[in-house]
């Protein structure tokens, strides 16, 4: 047998099983590549259904104290509409009123706005996850914006201020010697109790249109996510599917050259045998 030929069939079943050994190898890391990512893609999404799961509880909150606050604006309003013209027989109520603002008014909307005080930091956390989140293949998201949230707040704060100042105005129609409050007190305390019913409408709104966003995002996102990966599946079981047809195609090399191998050794070594010559017969004696 040609040694060189011996060399190159012994080289190609080296360069076979190293390919064997190495698709092996490539099938491991892909499925553990696979699991890696996927595990990386749910817990990402699912910080972002959390962050977006504290601001709907957040806004759920803001909603049941902002109708709370409403009312109570609306009913001091009309108390203040209907003791403006009798102040000596409705001191009482004016100074009940007065409490009422101090206790139940003020409270409810400083409450409102430490409630949506948190959910600024919140989309915050979602505007960052959402940055991250992009940064995998297929997704391309817009982060929400918390503009709105910061323009609540302002809102509240104003609110705030005014309810002071209502109070005020109304503790000071108590201690007074008037009878009656003048038609300019009277619309200038009903148009600071609009302005505050206004104003939590306002912040209402704005808590509920970043709700509203978060939520389209949140569906967005969770159709990426289910696209992402089924991303990740097909390409792992291709590349599984490829190399699996590699280490087959080199176990083919490998019966082959070894195949060969055999039968060019036993003709070399065995070559052509003749079958035994009769001997010829004794000569007869005389």
């Amino acid at each position: 047998m040609n040694p060189f030929l011996k060399i190159w069939r012994s080289l190609a079943v080296v360069v076979a099983a190293v390919v064997i050994v190495g698709s092996l190898v490539g099938i491991v890391a892909t499925w553990w590549l696979h699991n890696a990512l996927t595990n990386a893609t749910l817990q990402a999404f699912t910080i972002v259904d959390s962050a977006v799961g504290v601001v709907d509880i957040g806004a759920r909150r803001v909603n049941e104290l902002v109708q709370v606050g409403r009312n109570e604006v609306q009913q001091v309003e009309a108390t203040i509409v209907a003791v403006g013209d009798n102040i000596t027989e409705n001191r009482p109520v004016l100074t009940g009123l007065s409490n009422r603002l101090s206790e139940r008014v003020a409270p409810t909307v400083e409450q409102v706005r430490t409630t949506v005080a948190p959910l600024v930091a919140a989309v915050r956390s979602v505007r960052a996850l959402v940055d991250f989140v992009n940064t995998m293949p297929f997704i391309r998201e817009t982060p929400p914006g918390f503009e709105q949230l910061e323009n609540a707040l302002n809102l509240l704060d104003e609110a705030i201020a005014d309810v002071r100042q209502v109070n005020d105005t109304v503790r000071t129609t108590v201690t007074s010697t008037a009878d009656r409050m003048t038609n300019e007190s009277v619309n200038t305390l009903t148009g600071l109790t609009g302005r505050i019913d206004s104003r939590l409408s306002e912040a209402q709104a704005a808590v509920e249109g970043v709700r509203a966003e978060l939520q389209a995002l949140q569906q967005r996102l969770a159709t990426s996510r289910a696209r992402l990966l089924l991303a990740y599946n097909l390409i792992a079981v291709g590349l599984t599917l490829a190399l699996i047809w590699l280490i087959y195609s080199q176990v083919v090399v490998i019966r082959y050259q070894r195949q060969n191998s055999g039968k060019k050794e036993s003709e070399s070594s065995g070559g052509v045998t003749l079958p035994p010559q009769p001997e010829p017969p004794a000569a007869e004696t005389p």
